[in-house]
């Protein structure tokens, strides 16, 4: 359990969304389903008056529940969703149950309500083995999240086809609210650890965020209680464990739930409101959506980060070869003319026989085919350094990507999305085929930022090569300035200077701004290229964003005055 990454949905959290979701969704209609990445569900439920859209993910490490807002259509469908589509199409949900402390969800659906259950959904949300199936009125999986064979698990094997089989019972003690401190010490104090592992292994249900749960209820947290072996905790704040523990329980088994925030980056459904600080009513559906989308949005932008990074590496590596070799090429082609000198001194020789005249032709051959080639030579050495100069350029706008450290999660995601197809589309380079790939370019491609100038002039930035070329030559007009770091790969900067003469702070704050977002960003000045647009060229081989000009003015950026302004000035 860390900062920064989801938190795990226990059981806790499981049972308070079911029972916020049976008085929502039962009974209703199956309508259709998606499967936007390989270990999530998505799948949407129609009652009389309301349509609710359910996720279910079986990831390892965020294994969920929730109910989400309408999500964006797919336009591949995987194997799961058709089956599940075909099979449940208009078929009702009657049932959901979970047993006690067991992480098993079921879902019962019929042909309407009150007919015999024939098919069923089933959720296992229990970390590294969680897992989904489906499964008809006899219990044979028609499908399934992931396959387990036996060299995965030699308790249980699981594929399309066999009956499906409970998970192995949970041996750990039944939490009960009528048990008596002194039993409950007695049942954790039978192995020496920390009171958080004495609780984990000896009680159902509970996990580390209970625990810590505990603790904050507790008003222990300061003294990092659940992290002491239980033989060093004094009886007084054992017995407020034990009182929280019994508040934990009743509630738990009363379906007493309430969302709240803790210590910044938790939370609890069984903090009552007025225990919390949380003065007012929250929707406990709206707000874990809004918890584990923000946080999986963090993660997906990791993971991008660290796949374009990687693209980006191994291209380079790629390029660096090939210059490499060419370098070796021309060095050696700047040999023809010894070649030729050897082929004139054996036909300047007295005596000249048979085998002579073939070895010289052969010299002179060779250096004519030399000379030939270093032209060649040079021109791909220039395609690789090009190439090479691209790559800094893609690496550039991903370090600039963290300029703004309060950017909406969507709208990098996005940004990202578009930067890693651009490089694989440039350079050919072929990834796994995933169907959430083309979500974000349905109509929602990115925008460059826009902001004011103090004088009120637009000034627009890009943030990949797409939105570079289009402020550059589609967005603008005859009278705009465009501004570029000096000799160092970075974002285009366009100053709307069409509409009004520009003062010399516009101008300024514009220089400042494409300092910002360039390579040369950790300097204190940095030199910029300010063209008028109608002497700006498009390089049309040189890929998006490639331009050429003549007449230039240098002036001078500041990356820290470019940052001030845009954390003051650029609107969320």
């Amino acid at each position: 359990m860390q900062k920064g990454v989801p938190q795990i949905m226990d059981i806790t959290s499981i049972k308070s969304v079911l029972h916020d979701l049976s008085k929502k969704v039962l009974p209703s209609r199956f309508e259709t389903a998606q499967q936007p990445e390989p270990n999530i569900i998505q799948f949407c439920l129609r009652g009389i008056k309301t349509q609710t859209w359910i996720e279910v993910s079986w990831n390892s490490d965020s294994s969920r529940i929730l109910k989400i807002n309408k999500p964006e259509k797919l336009g591949a469908e995987s194997t799961l969703s058709k089956q599940l589509k075909f099979g449940l199409k208009y078929m009702a949900l009657v049932t959901i149950k979970q047993e006690k402390f067991e992480r098993v969800i079921k879902f019962g659906f019929a042909k309407k309500p009150g007919d015999e259950i024939t098919k069923y959904l089933v959720f296992e949300l229990m970390g590294k083995h969680s897992n989904i199936f489906y499964l008809d009125n006899n219990q044979k999986i028609i499908a399934l999240g992931k396959q387990i064979n036996s060299n995965q698990s030699r308790f249980r094997i699981v594929s399309t086809g066999a009956i499906y089989s409970d998970p192995p019972k949970n041996l750990k003690k039944e939490p009960k609210a009528n048990e008596s401190y002194e039993s409950w010490k007695e049942s954790i104090s039978s192995v020496p650890e920390s009171l958080k592992y004495c609780l984990i292994n000896t009680y159902q249900g509970v996990s580390p965020i209970l625990t810590k749960q505990l603790e904050t209820f507790s008003n222990l947290d300061t003294l990092k209680i659940m992290n002491k072996n239980i033989d060093f905790i004094s009886e007084h704040n054992l017995k407020k464990i034990h009182k929280s523990w019994n508040i934990w329980i009743e509630r738990f088994n009363n379906n007493k739930f309430n969302f709240s925030i803790f210590d910044s980056f938790f939370y609890s459904v069984w903090f009552l409101k007025n225990e919390t600080s949380d003065i007012k009513d929250i929707d406990q559906f709206n707000e874990i959506e809004k918890y584990y989308a923000f946080f999986l949005k963090q993660k997906k932008i990791d993971a991008l980060i660290k796949k374009i990074d990687g693209i980006i590496f191994k291209q380079i590596n790629i390029e660096k070869k090939n210059f490499n070799l060419q370098s070796n090429l021309l060095i050696n082609s700047e040999n023809y003319k010894k070649y030729k000198e050897k082929a004139d001194k054996i036909f300047m020789m007295h005596e000249i026989k048979k085998q002579d005249v073939i070895k010289g032709q052969k010299l002179y051959k060779k250096s004519k085919k030399l000379k030939r080639a270093q032209n060649l030579i040079k021109e791909r050495i220039d395609i690789y350094k090009n190439k090479l100069d691209r790559l800094e350029e893609f690496s550039t706008l991903l370090d600039n990507l963290n300029s703004l450290k309060k950017e909406n999660p969507t709208v990098k995601i996005n940004l990202l999305e578009e930067i890693k197809d651009e490089i694989c589309r440039e350079f050919k380079v072929r990834i796994k085929n995933i169907r959430e790939k083309k979500r974000y370019s349905s109509g929602s491609e990115s925008s460059p930022i826009e902001l004011n100038t103090p004088k009120g002039l637009k000034v627009q930035i890009g943030r990949n090569m797409r939105q570079n070329d289009l402020i550059s030559f589609k967005f603008s007009k005859k009278g705009d300035l465009w501004f570029h770091a000096q000799e160092s790969p970075g974002s285009h900067v366009v100053l709307k200077s069409s509409s009004q003469k520009p003062s010399d702070e516009d101008i300024q704050i514009s220089a400042d701004l494409a300092a910002l977002f360039s390579k040369a960003k950790m300097n204190i000045k940095v030199p910029i290229s300010l063209v008028d647009i109608k002497d700006l060229q498009k390089i049309t081989k040189g890929g998006l964003g490639c331009v050429s000009f003549n007449k230039v003015e240098i002036l001078w950026g500041n990356p820290t005055r470019g940052e001030d302004y845009i954390k003051k000035n650029l609107k969320a």
